[in-house]
């Protein structure tokens, strides 16, 4: 965990995690589960782009704090508020006691902002941000991610991300986790 994440007594963190039946009952058979970087493409389709971007800077980054193992092609998402972890049909959410050791917890909007492919930063920061590409020509910063044209823009946002793991974390209600594997014993129940 990293030193912008909370401090307390217990050794665990209350998260919920929504995935696919079958992953969970791969869980309830082999007592864990890693994720493949294939399904994350098949899943996302026509934008698995902007995912494998976010996931890779998540990934180059995230092991700064927690090792992966071998196994884990790709980060397992959690949330502190159920509310966030909303199941779609053939998905459970599940209810964990997370190893803080094994949690990196950020801010859920920051990781949004991430996927939206934006600069993150400051207001100040952000509206200067805005203002240089403006002056490029470029309407808005997915169209600096989709092209090879802007570079040194494209460099700029991808820096600002950094925001995701050193700014303090924000209420609870907008933690959002992540951990490179689910085991069996981290489930306390479903929900």
């Amino acid at each position: 965990m990293t030193e912008n994440n909370i401090s307390s007594a217990s050794d665990t963190i209350t998260m919920y995690c929504t995935q696919p039946d079958l992953v969970w009952d791969i869980v309830d058979k082999d007592g864990v589960n890693y994720v493949k970087q294939a399904y994350i493409t098949k899943k996302y389709q026509d934008t698995a782009w902007i995912f494998d971007t976010a996931y890779k800077f998540f990934r180059q980054e995230a092991v700064k704090i927690i090792p992966k193992p071998q196994e884990a092609e790709s980060p397992i998402w959690m949330y502190r508020d159920k509310k966030w972890a909303v199941p779609n049909a053939g998905c459970r959410r599940m209810h964990l006691e997370i190893p803080k050791d094994e949690l990196i917890l950020f801010d859920r909007r920051t990781w949004n902002k991430i996927l939206n492919m934006e600069y993150v930063g400051t207001d100040e920061e952000i509206a200067a941000f805005e203002q240089e590409y403006k002056r490029q020509g470029v309407r808005e910063p997915l169209d600096i991610m989709k092209s090879s044209f802007y570079p040194l823009l494209a460099q700029k946002i991808k820096k600002s991300w950094q925001h995701l793991f050193t700014d303090p974390l924000p209420e609870e209600t907008y933690w959002q986790g992540a951990v490179w594997y689910l085991k069996k014993d981290w489930v306390v129940g479903e929900e």
